[in-house]
């Protein structure tokens, strides 16, 4: 079924390969020229519905690109529609200056070749993202992307240029997690685009308008951006048919699936975003890129007050089951933990270096450590263990090196925000701190006394 659905999706990029006649299509690419213009062409990439699309080199600016050179009839002059619809897209590209939207450098005609040249994007489409049976991208990461793209299409329907063809194979995501639209092929100026009779897109992605022939606006580029969200977070279309006529069936009158009973942790709030983005009319759904946008920024907000609230309460828990915090109330330790920092050290990380200054004390909650001076170990330290007490009494420079010898986790307490803490709070922290120094210094002077005796 996923191959049917594939050749489903890609419906309209066969058809435009099937008029690439007489000789194979491998061939035709073979005959490609070493360069256009001054670009270099350095090897295939990727194939569209209206051309090929080659890696490059701009020896002028010394930067690569990405060119696309029309599909070509028996390898000569396109055909003067093709050639429109070629520079169609570098038209509305070219009207587009976004973060999220792949940029457009140049476009031109080299002998019987049309071509235009893009920002050159190392990376990979949405589209392994969107597999079934692939890892799922982690949620926040969905949120990310599909902020980025709301305000990438805010921006575009406020120039005028509405995509039509939002799919996972059209959105880029680079190395660094950028997200950025391309491929305008068939995108329509002026933000509406008429029903003319021809069904131009992607099935598995089209707004109900769309499968209609009816008049589109920007709300059809967000319904595309829904579905590919919902495939994102799922791994599977909103609607999937083998046949085209129960496809655009479904996608007509059918409410779309829950996000949340195909993947039961995604957020209320943002399967009730996709549920408003699926919406069959376009007037139910967002009534622009920004608004779709600012709904996203809120949930992100929500997110990561979510996310620290349940940080809190795992330190708690780990710091809970240390001797240091016995008889300190939940309340108590979330106070101290407001002072403080959770770290993490990997193994062979310098907690504390020798001769530094600072005013902090560590807690450890997990794993070990050394206390070294120079190349010898002075101290083994474990879970629960204290270090660096008097340089948080005094702010005095640090006499040795402290080692992560585990990863280790803890508290970083700071002395100078322990001052905001509650009085009662603060007492009973210097309290329990006193007695592990008192613990501490007896200890040394116990193994200073037996290397004595010895």
């Amino acid at each position: 079924m996923g191959q049917d659905l594939e050749r489903t999706q890609n419906f309209k990029e066969k058809r435009a390969l099937s008029r690439v006649p007489q000789e194979p299509l491998g061939d035709w690419s073979r005959a490609m020229p070493e360069k256009l213009g001054k670009y270099e062409l350095r090897g295939e990439v990727g194939r569209g519905a209206c051309g090929l699309v080659f890696k490059g080199f701009d020896p002028f600016v010394q930067r690569d690109v990405a060119i696309k050179i029309a599909y070509s009839e028996s390898g000569g002059q396109a055909s003067s529609h093709g050639e429109r619809n070629f520079f169609a897209e570098a038209r509305a590209a070219g009207m587009l200056a976004h973060p999220h939207i792949v940029s457009l450098y140049d476009a031109g005609i080299e002998g019987n070749f049309n071509y235009i040249v893009m920002e050159y994007i190392d990376g990979d489409t949405l589209a392994p993202k969107c597999r079934r049976d692939g890892p799922r991208l982690p949620i926040e990461q969905v949120v990310d992307i599909a902020f980025k793209c709301a305000r990438a299409l805010d921006y575009s329907h406020s120039k005028g240029v509405l995509h039509r063809d939002i799919k996972p194979s059209n959105i880029m995501l680079t190395r660094d997690g950028v997200t950025k639209i391309m491929d305008f092929s068939i995108a329509e100026i002026n933000a509406q685009a008429p029903g003319d009779g021809t069904l131009l897109g992607s099935p598995m992605y089209m707004s109900p308008e769309q499968v209609r022939q009816d008049p589109m606006g920007p709300a059809s580029d967000l319904y595309s951006l829904g579905a590919v969200l919902f495939q994102l977070l799922t791994g599977v279309a909103p609607f999937e048919f083998t046949a085209m006529p129960q496809l655009f069936e479904a996608i007509k009158n059918e409410p779309a699936p829950s996000v949340r009973k195909l993947r039961a942790d995604v957020p209320q709030e943002l399967a009730h975003i996709i549920e408003k983005l699926l919406y069959k009319r376009p007037e139910q759904r967002y009534g622009s890129g920004r608004e779709l946008a600012t709904a996203l920024s809120r949930l992100f907000d929500q997110m990561r007050v979510q996310e620290k609230a349940l940080s809190r309460r795992e330190s708690r828990d780990s710091l809970r089951r240390l001797h240091f915090f016995n008889g300190f109330s939940d309340e108590e330790i979330d106070e101290i933990i407001s002072a403080s920092t959770m770290a993490t050290y990997r193994n062979g990380d310098t907690i504390i270096a020798e001769g530094e200054i600072d005013n902090t004390f560590f807690i450890m909650a997990l794993g070990t450590a050394e206390v070294r001076k120079g190349k010898t170990t002075l101290h083994q330290l474990q879970r629960g263990d204290c270090f660096g007490e008097i340089g948080f009494l005094t702010a005095a420079r640090r006499t040795a090196n402290v080692v992560a010898t585990q990863q280790v986790l803890a508290l970083k307490v700071n002395a100078t925000l322990m001052e905001q803490v509650s009085v009662e709070c603060r007492l009973r922290f210097y309290k329990v701190f006193a007695e592990t120094l008192i613990y501490r210094l007896s200890v040394t002077s116990a193994k200073l006394s037996a290397i004595q005796q010895n």
